[in-house]
């Protein structure tokens, strides 16, 4: 089966020290890609908002579960006056059977609000354009 490419209708154009287009080549050339190609997908990447890399989520993931140690451990400091070695070893296994649920969920929101930025970023840009062509 032949496969057609889409048809590109859209230009964008911008100039470059050779410095950044000399880094540009090179992650394009680790890439396989022709530079052309690897800047626009990492342009509709950004415009998307591109997903975590395993290194931020697994960060995220171990933040999360630091965070929910810590906040255990002082409520129940303050309820019972003190945490016993059982009470921690409790806390420490709910924080880090949960915390990738918890880092994912936190990725959705935090993506889900970028995207409306972005949306209300760009509503505003258009509405500013459309003023800016009548004055």
């Amino acid at each position: 089966m032949k496969q057609t490419k889409a048809v590109l209708t859209k230009h964008v154009g911008f100039r470059l020290r050779p410095s950044a287009f000399d880094q540009i080549q090179l992650m394009a050339d680790k890439a396989g890609k022709q530079v052309n190609d690897w800047c626009r997908e990492v342009a509709l990447q950004c415009a998307k908002g591109a997903p975590a890399s395993p290194t931020e989520f697994a960060v995220l993931a171990e933040i999360t579960a630091t965070q929910a140690i810590v906040i255990e451990m002082l409520c129940t400091v303050g309820k019972e006056g003190r945490v016993t070695t059982q009470k921690a070893q409790e806390i420490f296994d709910k924080a880090e059977s949960s915390k990738y649920k918890e880092a994912m969920e936190l990725l959705r929101v935090a993506q889900a609000k970028a995207s409306r930025f972005r949306l209300d970023g760009a509503i505003a840009g258009e509405r500013q354009g459309r003023v800016d062509h009548r004055e």
